[in-house]
């Protein structure tokens, strides 16, 4: 068992609580049931209720009341021991007295038990005809208290009691002379793991006679082989005789008085296949309500048809002496009686004359049950005055009333009305199997009756519907010459929707081809600046060139013209040529176009866009800082990417020309952030003013106008940025200057 599984769940039939209510009942008449019970979150019909089962917590706090109110320690004890009396014998005899006797009983002890408890397993061990051994483990260990070990002896001694006493005895209770005898040698209470208890009881009549029959039949035989072995052969003449005599006198009264036990036995048996016979009849009679009340009242269309058939079907199917259906007027302000059966006149003018109002304030059971929309179930009417409430308990007194259920009729929701019955002579407990039979009722009761106010709306909604057909009808043939004309107009609006369709895709087309042309020109108007980035890449090496063979001549002249000489000036001329050679492969690969996206490292093609204008930028004094953290990858066109970025260094650049900034600085980041690779460039140029910073993206604008700038290279690097790779471009002013963002979902890692 799971650790605390069973401390919320019902584990105690609520016969065990019903012993203690009859014991109450009998000697502590001074105990207030409906207090005790209330305690312990109990109601009156759920003691009843031989199906119904309860929590430890529930049990606890009924013993701690109950304790409380009589005083006696014993009680517990006391309460199992009653278990045996004439008042509780019904809820034991179905599992005893069906047996033979109190051996047989105690060695089916484990099933008897399950019908009374759940907390643990219950073993017997016979040890004689008449000890026996049980042995109880808990199934969770501090579950059970130890009153209720006490009230386990009490049973055990209650089973014994109802083979070994008559009942007339027990009236006495617990003044019982020859109780069995209880040795309790471990228990869980006292450190044990188990409780085991040893039960003795006095031996049957014809369990001795069965001894007695024994040892004579031995004494006899043996007393007649002696006397053939002695050779007094004359003395067998009457001895043998006689011991036949005896030996059949006691087996005939040994077999008397076992059948006389079995004859009991048999008796309990068919009172209680008599008592089941009656339930079964009750279910029968249950089922064929809720079927015949479900196949009738289909049929009906009106409910002042419908509802006397229900009240007739459950007065030939119910075990109740009368009910009712009270609905809800047509303005809700009250309960009217409906349908009733078995009442005379003067008790229904009792009940027409109550007011059953429908009110918050309002306090009768019927008036409650159809507000909160659950049942109630009352065993005494005396017993709960305030729940019956004032007016109703006056006429249930005057009619006679001793017990009744009502369930309010609820359907969609809704509550429509309260079903009720009543008893009226002191018949068994009402419980909850009666309240889920009624409910069930009105269940089918409240689906019948709004079924009834559906087609009586139906056959209303049918008469205005011809109405309205015939209406309609008009004004559908009115509509038929509309449509026609309108047919013609939609057949017009359809061929100019078809070449205005045309002339969108076209326009979808041109601003495609414009949006390549665009980055064509973008590309094209960088072309310019590469032109004059590739004559500052050169100047150098062009210089170190021309350096190199003007001074051969001259190492010629002066005689210092040797091999190792020329072999350095050749390796110097070839290494300035590679250098020459791999800038015209960067800008070559620059204006390449990307067929297909790739994964790229982000810092190699910054690194490689910032060769493209190094040269540049050292000649305009602008100094480039580049920080990375981590190695993020992406997936897009690089040469996109990096004119991106290069259009980016231009407009910081321009910023420099154009402001006349002396300290020029321009700081690139490359990190990972979450799952995307960022790019930050940021200058100290001072920045973009606030009034056009949402406006820098957009094409053709730009502040150095037309003659010294296209305004595309902004507009560009987005477009790439957004469309193409695709990530985001954003930009923001710092406290120096302008810093453009771009974040790219990046790819894992490559290996």
């Amino acid at each position: 068992m799971e650790q605390n599984r069973l401390v919320d769940m019902p584990i105690y039939n609520s016969r065990i609580i019903n012993s203690f209510i009859l014991l109450i009942k009998h000697k502590y008449s001074h105990v207030d049931i409906s207090e005790l019970l209330e305690y312990a979150g109990m109601k009156e019909y759920e003691v009843a209720d031989q199906a119904h089962w309860f929590r430890q917590e529930q049990v606890d706090r009924f013993y701690e009341k109950l304790l409380q109110m009589t005083g006696n320690p014993k009680i517990a004890r006391e309460a199992g021991r009653y278990a045996a009396s004439p008042d509780v014998l019904g809820a034991m005899r179905q599992y005893i007295l069906g047996l033979v006797d109190a051996s047989s009983t105690f060695d089916i002890i484990s099933k008897t038990t399950a019908n009374f408890t759940r907390s643990g397993s219950y073993k017997s061990r016979s040890i004689s005809s008449n000890t026996v051994e049980i042995t109880v483990t808990p199934y969770e260990a501090g579950l059970e208290k130890q009153y209720q070990c006490e009230n386990r002896i009490g049973f055990f001694e209650a089973i014994v009691l109802i083979f070994n006493h008559k009942m007339t005895d027990l009236q006495y209770f617990p003044e019982i002379r020859h109780l069995p005898t209880i040795q309790h040698p471990e228990c869980v209470f006292r450190g044990g793991k188990v409780c085991r208890y040893i039960v003795t009881w006095e031996k049957t009549m014809y369990g001795l006679l069965k001894k007695v029959r024994l040892w004579v039949a031995v004494g006899l035989v043996v007393l007649n082989l002696a006397l053939a072995a002695t050779g007094r052969s004359g003395d067998l003449v009457w001895t043998l005789p006689v011991s036949l005599s005896a030996l059949l006198l006691l087996a005939l009264s040994t077999e008397r008085s076992e059948k006389k036990a079995i004859k009991e036995s048999l008796e309990s048996t068919r009172e209680s296949v008599e008592n089941l016979l009656d339930q079964i009849n009750l279910n029968y009679n249950n089922a064929m309500l809720t079927h015949e009340i479900g196949q009738r009242l289909g049929n009906y269309t009106r409910l002042e048809e419908m509802l006397p058939d229900v009240a007739a079907i459950m007065q030939r199917r119910l075990d109740y002496d009368r009910g009712m259906i009270l609905l809800a007027d047509r303005d809700g302000g009250r309960l009217e009686l409906r349908a009733s059966y078995g009442y005379k006149e003067e008790e229904l003018g009792c009940l027409n004359s109550m007011p059953f109002r429908l009110e918050q304030d309002e306090k009768d059971v019927y008036v409650v049950s159809f507000r909160e929309k659950r049942p109630f179930l009352v065993n005494d009417v005396e017993m709960d005055p305030e729940l019956v409430g004032d007016r109703t308990l006056a006429c249930a007194k005057m009619t006679g009333t001793r017990a009744f259920i009502c369930c309010p009729i609820v359907t969609e929701g809704a509550s429509l009305g309260v079903l009720t019955v009543e008893n009226v002579k002191a018949k068994r407990p009402l419980v909850e199997r009666d309240i889920s039979l009624i409910m069930g009722t009105a269940s089918v009761i409240g689906i019948s009756i709004r079924n009834c106010e559906l087609i009586g709306a139906l056959e209303e909604s049918m008469q205005e519907l011809e109405v309205r057909v015939a209406k309609r009808t008009e004004d559908l043939e009115k509509s038929r010459r509309k449509i026609e004309l309108q047919h013609e107009e939609l057949a017009r609006t359809y061929f100019e929707l078809e070449e205005t369709t045309a002339q969108r895709l076209l326009a979808l087309e041109e601003l495609g081809r414009k949006e390549r042309m665009l980055l064509q020109q973008n590309r094209l108007a960088a072309l310019g600046e590469m032109i004059s980035n590739i004559a500052h890449q050169w100047r150098q090496p062009l210089n170190e060139l021309g350096l190199i063979v003007q001074e051969l001549p001259v190492m010629y002249d002066l005689g210092n013209f040797t091999r190792e000489y020329l072999r350095e000036s050749v390796a110097k001329f070839m290494k300035v040529l590679g250098h020459t050679s791999r800038t015209i492969d960067d800008f070559r690969n620059f204006f390449r176009p990307d067929k297909e996206a790739v994964s790229f490292r982000v810092r190699e093609v910054v690194e490689r866009t910032l060769s493209l204008v190094s040269e540049s930028f050292r000649h305009l004094r602008i100094n480039v800082l580049v920080r990375s953290e981590g190695d993020p990858v992406i997936t897009g066109h690089p040469n996109e990417f990096s004119q991106a970025v290069l259009n980016i260094l231009f407009n910081a650049r321009d910023a420099f020309i154009d402001r006349k900034v002396q300290e020029r600085e321009i700081e690139i980041d490359i990190f990972n952030e979450g799952d995307a690779a960022v790019v930050t460039i940021r200058d100290n140029a001072g920045g973009i003013e606030e009034s056009i910073l949402e406006k820098i993206f957009d094409p053709y604008f730009t502040t150095r106008g037309p003659e010294q700038g296209t305004g595309l290279g902004l507009y560009m690097s987005k477009m790439i940025i957004e469309k193409n790779i695709p990530g985001t471009l954003s930009v923001r002013n710092r406290e120096k200057g302008a810093e453009f963002r771009i974040d790219v979902r990046a790819d894992s890692q490559p290996g």
